[in-house]
């Protein structure tokens, strides 16, 4: 394990988390897997954020693993996400999702006590 911070849900949540991780990689992460996964902290975050009960906490982790970096954000939150498709231009929110499946290796998410770990994995240099 990298990091693992817990985080009120809340607004505040979202650039603690960011900063969290840029001072856990700096050095160690090249400039645009950092940005990657700067971007995806951010949309799991907020997701958690917005899908926990306001009073709960929000945790971060961050893995490392041979090639890549898992960033894991678990909340209380009961529901498991899933990625709206297609999502219109009209609408607001929903592309958090789709940002994740489309710049990580992986993703995923599983049920945990307490409520739900949304995942992914980002492939940075060794």
């Amino acid at each position: 394990m990298v990091l693992r911070l817990h985080l009120p849900a809340s607004v505040d949540a979202v650039p603690r988390a960011r900063h969290a991780l840029r001072g856990c990689v700096r050095g160690s992460v090249a400039a645009d897997p950092l940005d990657t996964l700067e971007l995806l902290v951010s949309e799991l975050v907020t997701n958690a954020v917005l899908h926990s009960p306001h009073s709960g906490t929000v945790t971060l982790e961050l893995r490392r693993a041979d090639r890549a970096l898992r960033i894991a954000v678990t909340d209380a939150g009961p529901v498991l996400p899933r990625p709206r498709t297609p999502v219109s231009a009209a609408e607001e929110h929903g592309r958090g999702l789709f940002l994740v499946e489309t710049l990580a290796e992986a993703w995923g998410s599983r049920v945990v006590p307490g409520g739900k770990e949304v995942w992914c994995d980002v492939a940075v240099a060794p």
